[in-house]
């Protein structure tokens, strides 16, 4: 492999000891002198360069939308500010760092330094993700600064730290969505346009749709919003946000449900509703409470049962009573029998339904033929296990 160092272009020369001080524009930079872009370009070109695989100026250009005359330029700059760029001939050549070269640090202990290329390793197991490309970038330059005795492996934390995507939900299914469901880099793209405008302090107008929406609603068009808040939970994204009319009653919109959502005008910062993100899952409770009004359904159960219950993450945002006799009444919504025979068959004794009394007659003849089902199993195994037991016997005898 040969490499040549790229040659800086020749500086201008200062030929009086007291030279006057080049003028400063309005801007607040030398001219010449690199803007607060360029300086930015150049930060991403050094992260960008690899001491071990060559890049072409052609995919560098592409990659920071300038010119391969720019990168060229950018290279010069960099040298003579003391960045071993060098060259690598060849038809697989391009431009590389020099092995061992590291950023300068960025005021981060050794363990922050370990955290944080970690933490980012535990965002990139979220199925959509805001904020991708700047995430990567962030991380390399973490990596590129870390001062460790392994850096490839802060570089490639993927190589050793393996988070496990969120785990499918088999007893809480959730209605068929309107259409087809989006892409998770559009997901992402709608979290990071909201996240802008709650910074930016701007509002946001939200097309919206839902499977659980009443028709006037999903009718409504787009809807401006004050966004408040964003709230990451199993995998899903929801966008916490006030009605611009009445900055009263948080939304909690799901992500994956939101079919545009545009930046807007700037909010009223002297009367911004105030989130307080402490309560665990305010949105379901707010449901339960409308799904309890709607179809309310009762089941009594041990403590245990209720204890065991209460655990879950949907079914804690139902009501738990006292109901005496070491025995708690539980409340939910649920339009479904069928969802509810499956959570009493799995409760088990005593577990049972009180209300709808309209569903008990079915409930009791579900049972019965779950508990006829398996008197019938067992009964089918009587015979083996007696076949079992002579076995054994037979053998003992045969030992003494």
């Amino acid at each position: 492999m040969t490499m040549r160092r790229i040659a800086p272009s020749p500086g201008p020369a200062s030929h009086s000891p007291r030279a006057k001080p080049a003028p400063v524009s309005a801007a607040g930079h030398a001219p010449g002198a690199p803007s607060s872009v360029s300086l930015e370009r150049l930060l991403t070109l050094v992260l960008a360069l690899d001491e071990r695989r060559p890049t072409s100026a052609a995919e560098l250009a592409q990659r920071a939308g300038v010119s391969v005359r720019t990168i060229y330029r950018d290279v010069r700059r960099l040298q003579e500010a003391g960045v071993p760029i060098v060259g690598e001939a060849g038809r697989a050549g391009g431009l590389l760092l020099a092995p061992g070269f590291r950023l300068a640090p960025l005021g981060l202990t050794r363990g922050e330094t370990i955290a944080l290329s970690m933490a980012v390793q535990v965002l990139r197991g979220l199925p959509a993700l805001p904020f991708r490309a700047e995430l990567e970038s962030a991380a390399r330059k973490v990596a590129s600064a870390a001062r460790v005795e392994r850096p490839e492996l802060l570089a490639e934390v993927h190589r050793w730290l393996r988070i496990e995507p969120p785990a499918a939900d088999a007893f809480h299914p959730e209605r068929e969505p309107l259409g087809a469901p989006p892409e998770p880099a559009a997901i992402g793209a709608t979290v990071q346009t909201f996240v802008e405008a709650l910074v930016g302090g701007r509002s946001v107008a939200v097309e919206y749709r839902s499977p659980y929406a009443r028709r006037a609603e999903a009718a409504a068009g787009a809807v401006e919003f004050d966004p408040a808040g964003v709230v990451a939970d199993r995998g899903l994204w929801y966008l916490v946000a006030f009605p611009r009319h009445t900055l009263r009653s948080a939304r909690y919109l799901r992500a994956d449900r939101v079919l545009a959502c545009r930046i807007g005008a700037p909010m009223d910062l002297e009367r911004l509703a105030r989130w307080q993100p402490g309560e665990a899952r305010p949105w379901l409770r707010q449901a339960m409470r409308l799904w309890i009004d709607a179809a309310p359904v009762v089941l009594e159960m041990s403590s245990a049962q209720a204890l065991r219950l209460a655990r879950d993450w949907y079914f804690a945002t139902g009501a738990f009573e006292p109901a005496g006799a070491g025995r708690v009444r539980f409340t939910w919504g649920e339009g479904e029998f069928e969802r509810v025979r499956e959570l009493v068959a799995w409760l088990g004794v005593p577990a049972r339904l009180v209300s709808p009394a309209a569903w008990l007659p079915r409930m009791n003849e579900a049972l019965q033929a779950q508990a006829a089902l398996h008197e019938g199993d067992v009964a089918a195994a009587a015979p083996a296990r007696q076949r079992g037991r002579a076995a054994w016997a037979t053998r003992r005898r045969r030992k003494a």
